[in-house]
């Protein structure tokens, strides 16, 4: 730092060969940063950029009607001082179907509790658990992580795409399941 305000000063000098001393006092004012200017370049006066693209959970599960299932979910996570959301896309595959849904997370302190609320669609396989086969589901889950890893979900769904006639067994299904993750 010093070396370069030397240069600076010697540029000035050689610039103002002649003149008076008040050029010599204006090339070093400009050179040597104030108090004021090196607090300003410390803290940025706009606040920095919170929300990241990043995994919000993630896990292996069992329940209705997916029986054991693995599910991944990601989107955008804000982490603010006082609270950390995520903007979330879900992907959950099991042995008795697979759903995608969307939805926001939010969590609660250090020891990784949280909650989320979520809507999406389902597509039954073979032999779910309390759901008619090959069926499509549309409706939402309420998720709940009381502790670090450990969590569950609990939901309602309606199948799609019924002709006039058809069976009411298994309209509506309750979705449920527990499990833990990361």
């Amino acid at each position: 730092m010093r070396h370069a305000r030397l240069v600076a000063t010697t540029m000035a000098l050689a610039a103002c060969t002649g003149a008076s001393s008040a050029c010599v006092r204006v090339a070093r004012a400009q050179v040597a940063p104030t108090a004021a200017a090196a607090t300003a370049q410390a803290t940025p006066s706009t606040p920095e950029m919170r929300w990241r693209f990043d995994q919000c959970m993630g896990g292996l599960t069992y329940g209705a009607p997916f029986k054991w299932a693995l599910s991944y979910g990601g989107g955008m996570v804000y982490e603010g001082d006082r609270i950390d959301l995520c903007a979330l896309a879900v992907a959950k595959v099991g042995l008795g179907g697979a759903g995608a849904s969307i939805g926001l997370a939010k969590s609660f302190g250090s020891m990784g509790t949280g909650t989320a609320i979520t809507g999406g669609i389902i597509r039954t396989f073979g032999d779910p658990l309390n759901a008619t086969a090959r069926r499509t589901y549309l409706g939402g889950s309420v998720h709940i992580w009381p502790l670090l890893a450990l969590g569950g979900e609990l939901g309602y769904y309606v199948r799609l795409g019924d002709e006039s006639g058809a069976s009411s067994h298994g309209k509506q299904v309750i979705t449920w399941s527990a499990g833990f993750g990361f």
